[in-house]
């Protein structure tokens, strides 16, 4: 929607903002495998913190390059598609997020934390191969500029915000061990962050710049 009518051909500053922000989603699920696979088994390594920070540091440079470029190309230019400005200006802080929140989850490796023979793994792995696909398919979709399927996509995220939910809300009321309530729930609600921020990017695709980032709040409290 915001693309197709307010972009017009040959912006090629617009096209690198495009290009940079797929990597950058592409990179925050390059976080995300990481971590999950040193909590899924793998443990804390060297090898694992490096990938996991010096991914991270490239997300945040290439968000400082996008902003830069979509400055200067309203700055420099005439006929400025300012809607898209904007769009692309609040949806690369959306990216970043997704790969911060993709980090967080290598916390629980250094707390020790290891899943791999976890009662639960089964559901555990579920849900991490689901967030993990819908990361890969958002990239798709944008680099596509797919507007169907980016609604489709917007429409079975929403179920699982509301699963991650009712297992935070599960974990604070567990009577179990501290230790396995805490891992649960900051996992779910990472997952739910991760998810919200990658579908706030897809609302680009489907959404008036006016109603960008409505995934950040729960659905009784959207506009």
């Amino acid at each position: 929607m915001v693309f197709d009518f307010f972009r017009s051909p040959g912006h090629s500053a617009l096209e690198e903002v495009e290009a940079q922000l797929v990597e950058m989603l592409r990179d925050g699920h390059t976080v995300y495998v990481t971590a999950m696979e040193a909590l899924f088994g793998g443990g804390k390594s060297k090898e694992a913190k490096k990938e996991v920070k010096t991914t991270d540091r490239g997300i945040n440079k290439m968000q400082k390059e996008v902003r830069r470029l979509l400055m200067v190309h309203a700055s420099v230019n005439e006929n400025v598609d300012l809607p898209l400005v904007l769009t692309y200006m609040s949806v690369v802080k959306d990216i970043e997020r997704a790969g911060d929140y993709a980090k967080n989850i290598y916390d629980l490796v250094k707390y020790g934390e290891d899943f791999s023979t976890a009662p639960d793994h089964d559901e555990l792995a579920s849900y991490r191969d689901a967030v993990g696909q819908l990361m890969l398919d958002a990239a798709d979709v944008f680099e596509q500029r797919d507007n169907d399927a980016a609604q489709k996509l917007v429409s079975k995220a929403d179920g699982f915000l509301d699963i991650y939910e009712d297992h935070v809300r599960m974990a604070y009321e567990s009577d179990g061990p501290a230790a396995v309530a805490v891992s649960r729930a900051l996992y779910y609600r990472w997952l739910k962050r991760i998810t919200a921020h990658t579908m706030n990017l897809m609302t680009s695709l489907v959404m008036p710049v006016d109603q960008l980032d409505y995934y950040d709040e729960d659905p009784n409290d959207r506009l």
